[in-house]
């Protein structure tokens, strides 16, 4: 079906009297402009509604072909509840889904249709523009914007949940269906409640530049909880390992992915400090263009996983004007050991301190 969607929509040039194609979420129909990015079972079109042409939206369609029975349906499910959950922080850096809807199909496929703000440019953009014209960004432009970065990151991994226990970490087909839209965690506590809240971080696991959108206003967005989950994992078993490295392996795009992510060791604990490296791996894209260990495979022919694992990187002699003290940050954020890097809020404060009056 999205390839027919596809093929009308190149085709539309040359055959003007065909309509774009249209779909219906919640009783609200929307056109299809043009597709925006794909990947595995979802696809992001442009589209606006038809009664209001003049308003511009991201349409997220997620294909689960057997139903709510496999892991496609309960990642789908899993990005949703993202959303509505960080919602409650009201922060206008960390994206907000405008509405969603599951629609089943008599064959029991399903299909999850996600709502978005559109925006029109990310950070990865901004890199590509500067390498093409061999312009390096503003310090104090970059630090601006990396400490927007810091405080979208910061409402994940430090989101408190209502109620003393979670439970499982995707809702069942029933349960899912019925609470989609609602403000509800997966224990099935309102958020934002007056009840007992308790530390339960998450974490992105896809930090990149292409996952943050700059807004109209110029403040990043971040976008895209695909890969969003529990930050902390207490890994019990090798099967377990197996599972969670076969998720980063899916789901976290390599030159921006934590070492302990690789090949994750038994007995290991994963937590938030996956986003801390990746958050380095950003910030150094935004001064030199790649992430540290694409240039390094790049420059020296070095293989990434092992340049990863071993924290093998360097800052370039010419360091486009960027201070010791901005270096200093990435330095900080890539230590191979995730018990010694930084948290979320120990950054922020470096960052700030950095920050023009």
């Amino acid at each position: 079906m999205d390839v027919l969607v596809n093929f009308l929509i190149k085709c539309l040039p040359c055959f003007p009297s065909l309509q774009n194609p249209t779909v219906s979420v919640n009783g609200v129909r929307f056109r299809i402009v043009r597709l925006l990015g794909q990947g595995g079972f979802s696809y992001v079109y442009l589209v606006y509604p038809t009664n209001n042409p003049s308003l511009m939206y991201a349409m997220k369609k997620i294909s689960c072909p057997y139903g709510s029975h496999d892991a496609t349906f309960a990642n789908a499910m899993r990005e949703v509840n993202c959303y509505n959950r960080f919602a409650a922080a009201n922060s206008p850096f960390v994206v907000k889904s405008v509405d969603a809807a599951i629609i089943s199909d008599p064959s029991g496929a399903k299909t999850f249709y996600i709502l978005l703000p559109y925006f029109e440019k990310s950070l990865q953009d901004v890199i590509n523009y500067n390498i093409l014209n061999n312009i390096a960004m503003d310090e104090k432009e970059l630090i601006q914007i990396f400490i927007g970065v810091l405080r979208g990151v910061r409402v994940l991994h430090k989101y408190k949940n209502s109620g003393s226990a979670e439970s499982g970490e995707s809702l069942g087909e029933n349960d899912a269906e019925t609470m989609l839209l609602a403000d509800a965690d997966e224990d099935g506590s309102p958020m934002g409640g007056t009840e007992l809240q308790e530390l339960c971080p998450y974490a992105h696991r896809d930090l990149k530049p292409a996952n943050v959108m700059l807004s109209a206003e110029g403040l990043p967005v971040l976008v895209d909880f695909g890969s969003c989950q529990r930050a902390r994992v207490s890994v019990k078993s090798r099967q377990q390992a197996l599972t969670l490295t076969d998720f980063a392996l899916e789901h976290c795009t390599l030159p921006h992915r934590a070492p302990e992510l690789l090949d994750v060791a038994t007995n290991a604990e994963i937590t938030e400090a996956t986003d801390i490296w990746s958050l380095g791996c950003v910030l150094y894209a935004c001064c030199f263009g790649f992430s540290p260990f694409e240039k390094m495979e790049l420059d020296q022919g070095a293989n990434l996983n092992l340049a990863i694992s071993r924290g093998q990187y360097e800052i370039p002699e010419d360091r486009k004007g960027y201070s010791v003290e901005l270096m200093e940050v990435i330095k900080l954020c890539l230590n191979v050991d995730p018990l010694q890097r930084p948290d979320i809020d120990q950054i922020l404060d470096t960052c700030l301190q950095l920050a023009p009056n």
